[in-house]
């Protein structure tokens, strides 16, 4: 999947107004960065001492000291809040510089918005248990635009299974509308065997049919499912298993996953890279480095999710 990068890279006056954001990120960044630690010193240490105190205090004048078990936890959740609280303006710059930056370096996308920290309105739609079973979920950076006359939304996000907070799924979600709507549901997501399998078989959709691609790999890492498997066969061996193993190979950290619902698309990434990552507050952002491969990636999963689109049949 060949990038036409002198077509979607700035250039001109957005790329000024990129490069202008991040020159005035690094000047700033020094004296915050300073300011920050200074916020520290001056609140941390103050508390520290005081904790101190407090526990030698418990451990003088009390003969069994159970209530340590208590006090040292929340002491220390404390001071975990009072340094998070410090670095707030920090954050709040760097995000500034998302909000002004983001926007600019996609701007090959028409329509663009962005956000962070809010529910794309796709979840509402999202195939659950087909693709992924999830309770809770916690979400990042979000972008929305029009590629090519598609439609799409892209969210980081990390989807937990409930009370014990454990990870289901890390990574984005690429939320597109095909060209073509499939005539039907069909969905690729990670084959699980033994108990949990068994279980999946017993109580699936009996409306889906499990098929097969005719590729014996992804076959063993993948469980197909639709319900309309005349229209799936020829969409499975020509296009979705191509894309999905371009996709395992340019993110290797987990299995990629597709739905395809009516005129509906869902592509989970699994990643434990951030996709919008930015240098820490300690470093400066240089252009090439880091901004540059944003947009790759992005354009990476947006071309994968256009030839899903354009290969889709039409309704008959």
């Amino acid at each position: 999947m060949l990038l036409d990068e002198k077509r979607i890279m700035p250039s001109g006056d957005v790329l000024d107004a990129v490069q202008a954001a991040i020159a005035d990120y690094n000047r700033g960044r020094p004296a915050l960065l300073q300011d920050l630690q200074k916020r520290r010193l001056a609140t941390i240490m103050p508390y520290a001492i005081i904790a101190i105190a407090v526990v030698i205090g418990i451990l003088v004048s009390v003969e069994r000291p159970k209530i340590l078990g208590f006090v040292i936890p929340l002491l220390a959740a404390i001071g975990w809040f009072i340094g998070h609280s410090a670095g707030r303006p920090m954050r709040e710059f760097r995000q500034t510089l998302r909000e002004r930056m983001l926007p600019k370096i996609f701007a090959f996308a028409g329509r663009i918005k962005y956000a962070n920290g809010v529910a794309p309105q796709f979840m509402q739609r999202l195939p659950t248990p087909e693709l992924v079973r999830f309770k809770g979920a916690i979400y990042d950076d979000l972008i929305a635009g029009v590629y090519e006359g598609m439609d799409f939304t892209l969210c980081e996000m990390r989807l937990t299974s409930g009370n014990d907070s454990k990870t289901v799924f890390k990574g984005v979600t690429l939320y597109f509308n095909p060209a073509h709507p499939f005539p039907g549901r069909l969905f690729a997501a990670r084959r699980v065997d033994g108990l949990q399998g068994f279980l999946d078989d017993v109580f699936a959709d009996a409306t889906l049919t499990a098929i097969t691609s005719g590729d014996g790999g992804m076959d063993d890492l993948y469980a197909f499912r639709t319900d309309r498997p005349d229209d799936a066969a020829p969409l499975l061996s020509q296009t979705i298993v191509p894309v999905l193993d371009h996709l395992a190979k340019a993110w290797p950290d987990g299995l990629s996953r597709l739905g395809l619902v009516g005129a509906d698309a869902f592509l989970m990434i699994a990643t434990e890279k951030d996709f919008f990552e930015l240098p820490d507050m300690h470093g400066d952002i240089d252009y090439g480095r880091h901004v540059l491969p944003m947009i790759r990636d992005l354009v990476s999963l947006l071309t994968a999710a256009r030839l899903v689109s354009r290969i889709a049949p039409p309704p008959r």
